[in-house]
This record gives C-alpha cells, structure tokens and sequence, in this order.
C-alpha cells in the first residue's frame, strides 16, 4: 500500500490559544518544565530516532505519523540535547495540532512534517508559527518560566525549562519579561 503523505495544515487558530491549550495539556499530563520529553513521546507511542527520515532533515527535525499513537520524531545528529527537546516538542505540536484534521480528509493519510516549508504556502508557514507557539509554552509555562526569569534571568529560566538559551530569550521576548 502506498502511503498518502500530507504537510501539517495550519489551525489558523491564535497565538494566545495555542499557548493556552499547550500549557493546559502540559499541566492534564503532569509535564512539567525540564521534565523528560523522550519518556512522554514513549509513553504515548512514538518513538524517536536520531538520524534523517530520508526526507531533507537531515540538519533539523521532523514527524511522519501514521495514528496519534504511531509515530516517528526524528532530530538531528548534528544538534544538542536542549535543542533537541524543542524540536520533540514541535513536532509534537504538528501531532496534535495538525494531524486530526489531515486524518479527517483521508483516513489513510500519513502527516510528514519537515522544517523545511515552501515560502510561497503561507499555510506551511502559519502550521510551522502553531508548532513553535506550542513547543514554547509546552516546555516554558509562562508563569513558572517568569519565575525563574525574575530569580536568576534568562540562564536560570533556561536552565529550569531544560531549553537553549536561545528559545529562553525568545519566549521571554514574547512574554516581555525581558
């Protein structure tokens, strides 16, 4: 059988509902900041590979889900751990984000999500903005990432969230705590 592969296709919901429902899944599923991201993709049956899909990810991440319990993450051989857990979160976004209503147009889709998004689909683009507003607030609750801004900075907020600086200093941008 051949498998029908689709990109994510965007919610066209907003930043700030998005947040809201990654937090409050964050805190339904007791997944809090630094906790381990490898157990959670395991424990809701997928699996994660370091290495390449075979199809151009080989410098980022990416999805190929086949059922909301049957998918592969793939990252990066050539990024860190904290990098990592971003990009395991992001694709986690496209998961449950994304894939309902692909599954709903053919139920025998299969959703591949790759970084790399045709500039000239401003849906690929919106779908990619959904996954990162989810992966932020999934790894970086806005109320326990301020409290560790407001105690020890960008280093400490980073440090509790198990994430690189550079996704601490964005979402605090965001959030305008810094």
């Amino acid at each position: 059988m051949k498998d029908n592969f689709y990109a994510p296709k965007a919610l066209g919901a907003s930043k700030a509902g998005v947040e809201k429902y990654a937090e409050d899944l964050a805190k339904k599923i007791g997944f809090g900041p630094g906790d381990g991201i490898e157990e959670l993709v395991r424990k809701s049956g997928g699996k994660l590979v370091v290495g390449t899909s075979g199809f151009g990810d080989e410098d980022s991440g990416s999805i190929v889900a086949r059922a909301v319990n049957d998918f592969e993450i793939y990252v990066s051989r050539h990024t860190s751990l904290k990098r990592d857990r971003f990009t395991i979160a992001h694709e986690l976004g496209h998961l449950l984000l994304h894939f309902a209503a692909i599954k709903k147009a053919d139920k025998n889709a299969v959703m591949r999500a790759t970084r790399y998004v045709d500039q000239n689909d401003q849906d690929q683009q919106r779908a990619e903005w959904e996954a990162n507003w989810f992966a932020a607030a999934f790894l970086m609750p806005s109320e326990e990432f301020a409290a560790a801004y407001r105690k020890g900075g960008v280093a400490e907020a980073a440090s509790v969230c198990g994430v690189s600086l550079h996704a601490a200093k964005i979402r605090a941008d965001n959030l305008r705590i810094s």
